[in-house]
């Protein structure tokens, strides 16, 4: 029997080197191979011939300003059997900036064609139709059809998005 736990013995100290020799190697690799690769090395200290990425100045991506141009509201009757229910809407829609002042004159001209679209369209949807975040951002694209198929009836449309400013439903 004493020989059986001294063989044990060895082997657990032999299991321990190894263990430490896998741990040396792992984290070795883990500070080469980044350096390898080309990032960072350890402790944030750079080669002598790698020039400052940090202290560059970073380009932002090209971003195009937009503006807001109001619509006004829109009150409909909505669809049901039992009750009158309606959703009244306070439109805006969004433009890239250096199309508001055209959109805006549009908007302004054709006020009532726009209107009209709008509420025929909405005149037959149902509570259910326009209710709930997917119904809302339905009913944004939808709109979005109508006022471009008044304003820009030749597919050229410069609105980016419908945007509701008060979108109730009673």
């Amino acid at each position: 029997m004493a020989a059986a736990a001294t063989e044990a013995a060895p082997k657990k100290k032999g299991g321990k080197l190894i263990l430490i020799i896998v741990c040396l190697i792992a984290l070795g690799g883990g500070a080469i191979v980044p350096m390898a690769m080309g990032g960072v090395p350890p402790f944030g200290k750079k080669a002598e011939g790698e020039k400052d990425k940090d202290k560059a100045p970073k380009k932002k991506p090209t971003e195009s300003k937009t503006a807001i141009v109001p619509f006004g509201d829109v009150v409909v009757n909505l669809v049901e059997e039992r009750q009158q229910r309606y959703l009244r809407l306070k439109i805006a829609v969004l433009v890239d900036a250096e199309a508001e002042k055209e959109v805006t004159g549009m908007v302004t001209a054709k006020k009532a064609a726009v209107k009209s679209a709008l509420i025929g369209h909405l005149a037959g949807k149902s509570t259910k139709d326009v209710s709930g975040s997917v119904g809302v951002q339905r009913m944004q694209r939808e709109l979005l059809e109508r006022i471009e198929e008044v304003l820009y009836p030749d597919g050229s449309s410069r609105i980016r998005a419908v945007l509701f400013e008060e979108y109730v439903v009673q």
